[in-house]
């Protein structure tokens, strides 16, 4: 069997996952395919809201996937934008704020 790597995602500048940690099984999916894109150099930005009950197990699966890297993982506010000199954007939407109109 071929083992998955970042050849099976195609080339981005810029990945979007949104909702993405329903169970488990798609958070820890979720964090591999951010490696990948991250490795291959595309940028990543997640939008999760505080009551999504995988949340924290998709940020834990990506720190220890990221061995090399020194950041803190961390949810941002919206406000901040994505930041200056980093590939990756955790934000934290609180959808009690959202405007639909």
């Amino acid at each position: 069997t071929e083992t998955p790597s970042s050849s099976q995602i195609p080339s981005a500048d810029l990945y979007v996952l949104s909702d993405v940690f329903e169970s488990q099984f798609v958070a820890a999916g979720a964090a591999l395919i951010t490696q990948w894109a991250l490795a291959q150099g595309s940028r990543v930005w997640v939008f999760a809201q505080s009551d999504r009950a995988q949340r924290e197990r998709y940020l834990s699966d990506l720190q220890q996937l990221l061995t090399g890297t020194k950041e803190t993982l961390k949810w941002t506010d919206p406000i901040s934008g994505p930041p200056l000199h980093s590939s990756l954007w955790l934000c934290n939407i609180d959808e009690t704020c959202v405007n639909y109109s």
